[in-house]
C-alpha cells in the first residue's frame, strides 16, 4: 500500500464482538467476587515442612578491586622500569670515541655553551695572527670536496 492513500482509510480494519462493551463491566464484577469468596487456593504445603526451615547466610567476602591506587603504582613503576631499562642501552658496551661525535654536535656545543672570554682565554696573542689567516693556503681539489659537501639547506636555515 502506497503512503499517500492513508488518509483516505476510514476503516482500521479490526472488529469487536457484538454488545462486547455492555456486558464487560458484569464481567469482570462477577469475577472479583468469586475471588473474594474463594480463600483456599487449591496448594497445600505439608505438616511439619517450614517447622525445620533454616535459611543458611553466607559471610561476606572481602572484594578486592583489581584498579586500586596501590595496584595502578605498582604496574606504573614495573612499566617505567622496563621503559628505562631498554633505553639506556646496557646490551651496548662499546666504548664511546672522539670518531662516534658528530662534528656539528661539537660546534653547536661550543656555541650555545661557551662565552667569547672563555674562547680567547685558550689562545694566546702570538697563535691568533692575520698573516696566518692570508699566508694559508688551500689546495683546489680540497676546496671542491668541501663545496660539493655543503648542504644548501644547512646554509639558508640559520
Amino acid at each position: 500500500m502506497k503512503n499517500e492513500n492513508l488518509h483516505n482509510i476510514k476503516n482500521s480494519g479490526f472488529k469487536v464482538p457484538k454488545d462486547y462493551f455492555e456486558g464487560l463491566e458484569d464481567s469482570i464484577l462477577t469475577q472479583a467476587k468469586l475471588k473474594s469468596l474463594v480463600s483456599n487456593s487449591g496448594f497445600k504445603a505439608p505438616e511439619g515442612y517450614l517447622d525445620n526451615f533454616e535459611v543458611v547466610i553466607k559471610k561476606e567476602t572481602k572484594v578486592i578491586s583489581i584498579f586500586s591506587r596501590k595496584n595502578i603504582l605498582f604496574v606504573s613503576s614495573v612499566a617505567a622500569a622496563i621503559v628505562l631499562f631498554f633505553s639506556l642501552n646496557i646490551f651496548n658496551n662499546s666504548p664511546l670515541t672522539l670518531t662516534d661525535l658528530d662534528s656539528t654536535t661539537v660546534e653547536n656545543y661550543i656555541l650555545d655553551e661557551t662565552e667569547i672570554g672563555d674562547l680567547t682565554s685558550l689562545f694566546q696573542n702570538n697563535e691568533l695572527s692575520e698573516t696566518q689567516f692570508i699566508d694559508y693556503t688551500i689546495s683546489d681539489e680540497t676546496l671542491d670536496s668541501y663545496l660539493e659537501d655543503i648542504d644548501v639547506n644547512d646554509l639558508y636555515s640559520e
